[in-house]
């Protein structure tokens, strides 16, 4: 006999015919991912089901129970069955100042987050992504629940900054599931298992002629024309800072060369904030706004837009493994406000920020950090580009090497994630 209460105006069902998997999601990149895994989840379920996988009587009570997703993630998981307890945006902050005005509200989703999982008493525990807040609820849920298995997905970059993650996590997680190649060893040497299970960007449907006839329409790209894809980034705080040296650089390329073609994908988060900007340069940029579609639409165009551009101007950040698997060559910059950037500078121990120069060990794909960020830099990288095709092809290479360590060779990284999760069911 099943049971209900009411959380946040929620009617919540709970009994013993159900697997119930408490999932956390904080921004949209996590979102996609979550989708992905939560529709992997209840598939291998199914399937699982249908043909009476049974090995033990512990197997049989599984495959004979319903799963019930509960959590935070935004529409791409509440799509495939979540029950959203709180706003997944109230989670997706960055850079110090917002970080700072948003910690009583994000304190406070984890407060009542804790609470209702005394209530609940999940089965399972998924946090992806956003690895501080995901770290912190870890600490408490261990609080109240000393046995629920829990597990991280996407591996911080411990590599890169603050190794003594990894340390702290050992003591809270019981499994992580890491997108590169090459992360496992930072958590195994703290007795805390990883599987390798590949990046999702690998495993990206690339365009067919019909994305590139609607893309070519809904964008009335000109391809006698090099187009740029540039991209200032998705958060108001990295348009602010890099949108203007993406304009002065549009601008000056535009002076020099007569035949490109400037498009910026803006998502919606920032797309009346980029256009605002473009119309004051007086620019002839083509800005592609997410506004009046769906994510998944956005999406698709935005991903076509990369696979028909000669090359792209980007910040750097996860986009760019997007524009490997597009094979679209590319220059990288960043630039933050002083804070932040003396943090970084104290604590990162990298020379790249690139994920294609960090997985190939070597500098293929022109990066400008902080100082270097600058109009001159942009241009004459730029410029190289276009003129040494060589270069470019050279970039092509590369990054076809690093989209294929990024696959695997096993399955799809959704798929190994739910077969590892499942295990701990069992």
């Amino acid at each position: 006999m099943s049971r209900s209460f009411y959380y946040n105006g929620i009617r919540e069902v709970f009994g013993p015919k159900m697997i119930k998997i408490l999932i956390i999601a904080g921004e949209p990149s996590g979102d996609n991912i979550g989708a992905d895994l939560i529709k992997e989840l209840l598939l291998i379920h199914s399937l699982d089901s249908r043909i009476g996988k049974k090995n033990s009587r512990k197997d049989e009570e599984l495959v004979n129970k319903k799963i019930v997703f509960q959590g935070i993630g935004g529409p791409l998981m509440q799509k495939q069955g979540l029950i959203s307890l709180f706003k997944m945006e109230d989670l997706a902050v960055m850079g110090l100042a917002e970080i700072f005005s948003s910690l009583p509200k994000i304190f406070s989703i984890m407060r009542r987050l804790v609470r209702y999982i005394k209530l609940w008493k999940p089965d399972l525990v998924i946090t992806i992504d956003s690895p501080d807040f995901s770290l912190r609820l870890a600490k408490r849920l261990r609080s109240v629940d000393k046995f629920v298995p829990i597990i991280h997905y996407v591996a911080p970059s411990v590599w890169a900054w603050r190794p003594s993650r990894a340390k702290q996590m050992a003591k809270f997680y019981d499994h992580v599931l890491a997108l590169l190649p090459f992360e496992s060893k930072y958590f195994e040497k703290f007795g805390l298992s990883c599987d390798f299970v590949g990046h999702p960007v690998a495993m990206q449907r690339l365009p067919d002629q019909k994305d590139v006839y609607r893309a070519m329409s809904i964008m009335r790209l000109d391809l006698s024309k090099k187009v740029i894809t540039v991209l200032p980034g998705s958060r108001e705080s990295e348009i602010r800072y890099m949108l203007p040296i993406f304009i002065s650089t549009i601008r000056q390329l535009a002076e020099r060369f007569d035949d490109l073609e400037f498009v910026i994908p803006a998502p919606f988060t920032v797309s009346q904030l980029v256009k605002a900007k473009i119309s004051s340069s007086k620019l002839n940029v083509k800005v592609l706004a997410e506004e009046g579609m769906s994510g998944e639409e956005f999406k698709v165009l935005k991903f076509t837009l990369f696979s028909l551009s000669s090359f792209a101007l980007a910040t750097s950040g996860s986009v760019v493994l997007e524009l490997a698997r597009a094979g679209t060559p590319m220059v990288t910059a960043y630039k933050c406000g002083w804070m932040f950037k003396t943090a970084l500078k104290r604590f990162v121990r990298l020379n790249s920020a690139n994920l294609i120069n960090i997985v190939a060990d070597e500098i293929v794909v022109p990066e400008f950090l902080f100082e270097k960020c600058t109009v001159g830099n942009l241009c004459n990288s730029i410029t190289g580009l276009i003129e040494n095709q060589e270069l470019m092809d050279n970039q092509k290479h590369f990054q076809s090497s690093v989209i294929n360590e990024l696959a695997g060779n096993q399955g799809r990284p959704s798929e190994l994630a739910a077969k590892s999760i499942l295990s701990f069911l069992i």
